[in-house]
């Protein structure tokens, strides 16, 4: 089985059995998609709410929400599949810092509302909250495993 590691910018799509990880996700959203009657999935680690000149800068990466959900359902497309038959999951968008200005908490709200207006089901989301997390989406099963630093086990969405 293969295994997908998603560093900050990353957006990839599968068509076989795969885990996609992403590292230590704070303030970052972890968005992972699945049409489950083609055996296609996507993930992507996202940094930004919006588009920044700096963002748009480095081709093939996808720093913000619009450009990575953008990219995945192209990809999606592409191999045939429909709005209707997507399933997102999205987690990350922690306060790590415990800023006044809580960037995890613009991620995952951007995040939402470019899936729900895309026509997207979020099928599940574990974000905010102010410890890091790091993610392992399984495509075969469709469990996304959530494990916190210093914490015992993990959880399943």
């Amino acid at each position: 089985m293969k295994r997908v590691i998603l560093n900050i910018g990353d957006a990839q799509t599968v068509d076989s059995a795969a885990t996609f990880t992403c590292f230590g996700l704070g303030s970052c959203i972890g968005l992972f998609m699945q049409d489950r009657t083609l055996g296609l999935s996507g993930g992507a680690h996202i940094m930004l709410p919006e588009a920044t000149t700096s963002s748009q800068a480095c081709a093939g990466k996808f720093y913000n929400v619009a450009d990575a959900v953008d990219h995945l359902l192209k990809q999606f497309a592409r191999k045939g599949s429909s709005l209707k038959a997507i399933r997102a999951k999205i987690t990350g968008g922690a306060n790590v810092i415990q800023t006044m200005y809580n960037v995890g908490a613009l991620n995952a709200e951007s995040t939402r509302n470019h899936l729900t207006r895309r026509g997207v089901y979020i099928a599940a989301s574990d974000v905010g909250g102010f410890e890091s997390r790091t993610v392992n989406f399984h495509t075969y099963t469709g469990d996304l495993n959530i494990t916190n630093p210093g914490r015992p086990g993990g959880r399943i969405i």
